[in-house]
């Protein structure tokens, strides 16, 4: 990591320490949104940062601390309207999953589910049909609140008659969900690591037959398995986000999101009942994992598409996609 990134890396690790605690978390649940951790944010100026290094590199450390907010998606589509060319709106921005359609007026159809913290952004980015992005207005929607496991919000968002206040050309679905996952193994990297820092400090307090539990070698193979995961998925990250090319991401999220089930089982093994109470930070953690595994696209979705998309290069095309070689 540059020095830079160090920097930046401890600027924020301090932000969201001091903002991010367990009544905040209560707070999102109940439908609050975090005015107070999103101008913190804002004033750092961590929702413009530029794709896709440092842009991964916030959103690691949002996902260690599991903030309430919508910064990677932020992050995500200010970065698709900059490359666009069009202007960029003061406020959150989300961004919908799935392809909806869009007429030669540039008015919508269809209803977009699963967004991002849709109720709280005023402005949201859609992939239309043919590789056209729109930015609407949320107010101009119907938004039906949802939540993802994590208690993040995940709305249901029907854009009948809605028409985009800008577009652009030649922006697919494809290329945004590889940003998109980028930004989610990131955050599953984020969070990883900091479940492996709670279970190796629970382990090393926790005692049971006159010894710390980190002693007995079944909790150390878990605790091994556990770093294993994490160094993996931080690691995936790391290599995608240098060169995000198809195959780094595809391989990232595949890996992000089979460390997360993994490692979110140990996790809890270690711990025991105690990590499944409402007082204990872990299950904030897991539960955020087990939720950004599935968003856009789990391991089994990326696999499959590794999988074709290995298969089309062919015997000749294979070694050079792998090393990087180009021959």
């Amino acid at each position: 990591m540059s020095g830079e990134l160090e920097i930046l890396t401890e600027s924020a690790e301090r932000l969201f320490a001091n903002h991010v605690t367990p009544e905040l978390f209560q707070s999102v649940e109940a439908g609050e949104w975090p005015d107070a951790l999103w101008r913190a944010v804002t004033a750092a100026g961590f929702e413009r940062a530029e794709m896709p290094v440092v842009g991964a590199t916030v959103s690691r450390v949002a996902g260690r601390h599991a903030a309430p907010i919508p910064l990677p998606e932020t992050i995500l589509v200010a970065s698709l309207l900059e490359e666009a060319g069009l202007a960029v709106p003061e406020g959150a921005l989300t961004i919908a999953p799935s392809v909806i359609t869009i007429d030669a007026g540039g008015a919508l159809s269809g209803t977009a589910r699963h967004v991002p913290w849709a109720r709280h952004a005023p402005h949201m980015a859609v992939i239309c049909n043919n590789d056209t992005l729109a930015l609407v207005e949320t107010a101009r929607a119907q938004i039906s609140p949802g939540q993802n496991l994590a208690g993040e919000p995940r709305d249901e968002v029907c854009l009948d008659g809605v028409t985009a206040v800008q577009t652009a050309e030649g922006v697919s679905h494809a290329s945004v969900q590889e940003q998109a996952a980028l930004l989610r193994v990131a955050q599953i990297a984020g969070a990883l690591e900091k479940i492996l820092s709670l279970t190796v400090q629970y382990a090393g307090e926790r005692r049971q037959f006159g010894r710390p539990i980190a002693k007995f070698q079944a909790v150390q193979h878990h605790l091994a398995a556990l770093a294993g995961h994490t160094a993996a998925a931080c690691a995936a990250l790391e290599a995608a986000a240098d060169a995000p090319d198809f195959l780094a991401v595809a391989s990232a999220k595949a890996c992000a999101s089979e460390a997360a089930g993994e490692a979110a089982a140990i996790a809890h093994q270690v711990h025991g009942a105690i990590g499944f109470t409402e007082e204990h930070a872990l299950h904030r953690y897991t539960k955020a994992l087990w939720a950004w595994r599935e968003e856009f696209g789990n391991e089994a979705e990326w696999n499959s598409r590794l999988g074709a998309h290995v298969a089309a290069l062919g015997g000749d095309g294979l070694w050079p996609a792998i090393t990087g070689s180009g021959g």
